[in-house]
């Protein structure tokens, strides 16, 4: 069965709703620094226009990361986030990101409301543990820092001081994405990731790659302000409206699993080859290496 798993993908994120902005650009200032300023203007002007005038390939050059030298990525940043922390080990050439999370499930009101359903304690863990594993598959990578390569191992950990995010089962069908479409825009609110057991072939993994793409917003809003993050490098609007002119997803190697891609047009790719080979770029990675704090 022919199925486009990159549309099906597409349906289960989303940004938050468009009552919101104002509040989210006024706080987003304190996310733009010098360095990102030219990067986030022109974002603007893509979400303004609709338009891209990147390539799949123009994208890894146009990351805002490549502003920040590789020793500075590797002493990191002065203003890191509260729930990451990496390790350097030199002598093995790995990076220990320890990734602190808090699910949570949806509260009574948002229940009442229609948008979300509770759901029981069994479903509660499997649904976080599925998240737990899409975060370190699709987090985890080799990257290449002053010439050398590392292995970069992202591992979610369970705390009350961690990046918040809501658990939930779809809520009333009458209320449409609001109540079914996972988004995340923390700092600003709390995210909510919902599991649809009807969502495409594979549920249980199309959970876990959306888990993973919906905790890089918040890293990359505390990098790079939230135009950077929800425009998905320039693919998208900031509402998460896919541009025409965003790239092809790719017959062969790196899917980026920050970015939004259009169908293929020269060859028909399964779902089984995208969960294979969706990833954080490297600059993403690279990103989360930098602001997260530092082992004492």
């Amino acid at each position: 069965m022919r199925v486009d798993v990159i549309d099906a993908f597409m349906r289960c994120i989303a940004m938050p709703p468009t009552g919101h902005l104002f509040v989210v650009f006024e706080k987003t200032k304190n996310f733009i620094t010098e360095n990102e300023k030219s990067s986030i203007k022109n974002m603007a002007h893509h979400s303004r226009t609709g338009k891209s005038k990147h390539t799949g390939t123009e994208h890894a050059a146009f990351h805002p990361i490549c502003a920040i030298s590789d020793e500075q990525i590797r002493n990191g940043s002065k203003r890191p986030l509260a729930y990451a922390t990496a390790s350097m080990d030199d002598g093995h050439k790995i990076i220990h990101i320890r990734l602190r999370m808090n699910y949570g499930k949806p509260s009574l009101v948002t229940c009442l409301a229609g948008l979300a359903k509770k759901p029981g304690d069994a479903q509660f863990e499997y649904y976080a543990r599925l998240a737990d594993e899409g975060i370190a598959k699709y987090w985890s990578r080799t990257i290449t820092l002053n010439g050398e390569e590392w292995h970069v191992r992202v591992e979610p950990e369970r705390s009350a001081q961690g990046m918040p995010l809501t658990l939930a089962n779809p809520g009333k069908p009458l209320l449409g994405n609001l109540s079914k479409r996972s988004r995340n825009p923390h700092p600003f609110f709390t995210g909510t990731l919902y599991y649809d057991e009807n969502e495409g072939p594979d549920p249980d993994r199309s959970y876990a790659m959306t888990a993973a793409h919906e905790v890089g917003h918040p890293l990359l809003t505390h990098a790079f302000g939230a135009i950077w993050s929800w425009g998905h490098a320039g693919t998208s609007s900031i509402l998460g409206k896919r541009y025409d002119s965003a790239p092809e997803c790719p017959a062969q190697g790196e899917i980026s699993l920050m970015l939004y891609y259009n169908s293929n047009t020269s060859c028909i790719i399964d779902g089984d080859s995208v969960f294979k080979r969706c990833i954080a770029s490297e600059n993403d990675v690279k990103t989360l290496i930098h602001i997260s704090g530092r082992c004492k």
